[in-house]
């Protein structure tokens, strides 16, 4: 075994999706190991993901039924980004608003989590909450609504 034996050896490994190779040949051992590198996500994958990313669906396409077309007094604040919706700043905290809560330019209506940060969401008019459209803890596209104002 020369040289460009064991060069050819080694393109061929690195080609493979083996991690380890042991070889001995004519006298010559050889050994081969690489690190094989796994996909890394910060977020933990969980199962009642997708099942609430469903019932997301299913709500926003009730909420489309219902919204009146002709009401130009209603306005939506919407997702500015994709993430995780939370209505409060911790699970035992009270929610940043309610249905007939009166709300200003600037107040914060949610917090959308996204890439492991905490994006704070704020009513950008004055008015009074219609509806909370988003449900806590759940998946919302970017300018889905999240609440409705009068």
């Amino acid at each position: 075994m020369d040289i460009n034996d064991i060069y050819g050896i080694i393109d061929k490994f690195d080609a493979s999706g083996c991690s380890e190779l042991n070889l001995e040949m004519n006298g010559v051992c050889l050994g081969l190991k690489k690190t094989m590198h796994e996909a890394i996500c910060d977020v933990p994958v969980k199962k009642d993901i997708v099942r609430i990313n469903t019932e997301q669906e299913q709500t926003v396409t009730t909420i489309q039924d219902v919204q009146p077309q002709s009401d130009e007094h209603i306005k939506e604040i919407k997702a500015p980004l994709v993430g995780t919706f939370y209505t409060a700043a911790g699970p035992d905290e009270e929610p940043f608003v309610k249905p007939g809560q009166s709300v200003h330019a600037g107040d914060v209506i949610g917090i959308i989590e996204a890439m492991k940060l905490m994006n704070e969401v704020t009513a950008d008019c004055d008015g009074t909450v219609k509806e909370v459209a988003a449900e806590n803890g759940t998946m919302v596209e970017y300018g889905q609504p999240l609440v409705i104002l009068n």
